[in-house]
């Protein structure tokens, strides 16, 4: 499954085009937007704003099952385009520290910071999540759930015990009701001080996510390019910001010997497993059917309001950058752009594995591969 984004901050639309979709996938609006919704209040720490809305306008039938075809969706960006303060004089010329907009620039031999920053922008990142809810559709056939949350912002951090770094130990209500998506009511409030005082500074917060998948079957990946810790992470590193990531409770499992840092393999009911998921459910490449646990390290947002040293591009004269797309925190956000990410490359390896051009076909391979996996254990 593969997909193609476009569209600027001052654009009237947003558009996505999805392809590689199989036939038979049944699709819903209102999952698309509650996912841009999710998005949206990450990026504004949980402010409340206008829901975007999305119309897809090819590749689903009339009964709302898709039909093989490329599926095109697009967001209406009016809104927001005109919502846009004008930026301060000269600034197109000024590219911002941390941002993509000098070697953007140098490498399209362009001048116009504009050209980069529109297309890079987290804003840019609204079509990447409406897009992944096709694949999200599609995961969900297979009884496979992503979740995000936010484990720390600039110094305020959750506590986490060592079943975080093992499974998915909240409920989706405690993350989305609170406004950094932390479960955590002790570390929101500890957060949004932070975020307080980083925008009555004009500054930027970075911090760390974890996402947790489950339900992903033992078995995906291989080694070296279909490496599934590699396709992941590179999943992850797609997202705006992303610094670092890591599996399972990786700091701890590199402190300790061998012989106590990998999961004693166990029969259970459903076949072979592992007794703990130290390793993040990810062994040698392949995942082990145990829930993919990641966390992800995200650097503070370039889009600042107040200036930092730059270099003006007209006259290579010292000069100060800022940015009219402003937003405090960028975290929550990025967690759910890292979700889309993980949604794709996941739907890829299921069709990669079990087929991709109808859902019925899918299915069959899929569960005559689990009922194999079964069976083995016996």
């Amino acid at each position: 499954m593969k997909h193609m984004t476009a569209g600027e901050l001052r654009g009237a639309s947003l558009v996505a085009i999805v392809d590689d979709v199989p036939a038979g996938l049944r699709l819903q609006a209102n999952s698309i937007e509650a996912d841009l919704g999710r998005w949206a209040r990450g990026c504004s720490c949980g402010e409340v704003r206008s829901v975007d809305r999305v119309a897809v306008l090819s590749g689903i039938s009339a009964e709302g099952r898709t039909t093989g075809a490329p599926l095109t969706l697009a967001i209406d960006n009016a809104a927001y385009a005109a919502s846009l303060s004008e930026e301060a004089p000269g600034q197109a010329s000024i590219p911002r520290p941390g941002s993509a907009d000098l070697c953007g620039l140098l490498v399209a031999d362009a001048d116009d910071c504009r050209a980069v920053s529109e297309g890079s922008s987290a804003r840019a990142e609204a079509t990447l999540v409406a897009a992944s809810s096709v694949a999200r559709e599609f995961l969900a056939d297979f009884g496979i759930e992503i979740h995000s949350y936010v484990t720390r912002v600039g110094d305020a951090a959750m506590r986490e015990a060592a079943a975080d770094f093992e499974g998915f130990s909240y409920s989706p209500l405690e993350i989305e009701t609170s406004r950094m998506r932390c479960p955590s009511p002790q570390a929101t409030r500890a957060m949004e001080e932070e975020v307080a005082a980083a925008r009555a500074a004009g500054d930027t917060l970075g911090g760390q996510v974890a996402v947790v998948v489950t339900g992903v079957a033992a078995g995906m990946g291989g080694f070296r390019e279909a490496n599934m810790a590699a396709r992941l992470s590179r999943a992850a590193y797609c997202a705006q910001g992303v610094t670092g990531v890591s599996f399972g409770d990786a700091r701890e499992v590199s402190r300790r010997r061998g012989s106590a840092a990998h999961d004693v393999i166990a029969l259970g009911e459903g076949g072979f497993g592992r007794a703990s998921n130290l390793a993040g459910g990810i062994e040698g490449g392949f995942t082990t059917g145990m829930p993919i646990v990641m966390r992800a390290e995200v650097a503070p947002s370039p889009a600042l309001q107040t200036p930092v040293d730059s270099i003006d591009l007209e006259t290579l004269a010292k000069a100060e950058s800022s940015s009219i797309d402003y937003s405090p925190c960028l975290v929550g956000g990025v967690a759910v752009a890292i979700e889309a990410n993980i949604a794709f490359e996941l739907a890829s390896a299921y069709q990669e594995k079990f087929g991709g051009a109808a859902m019925s076909d899918i299915h069959a391979a899929f569960d005559a591969y689990t009922r194999r996996l079964r069976l083995a254990a016996r």
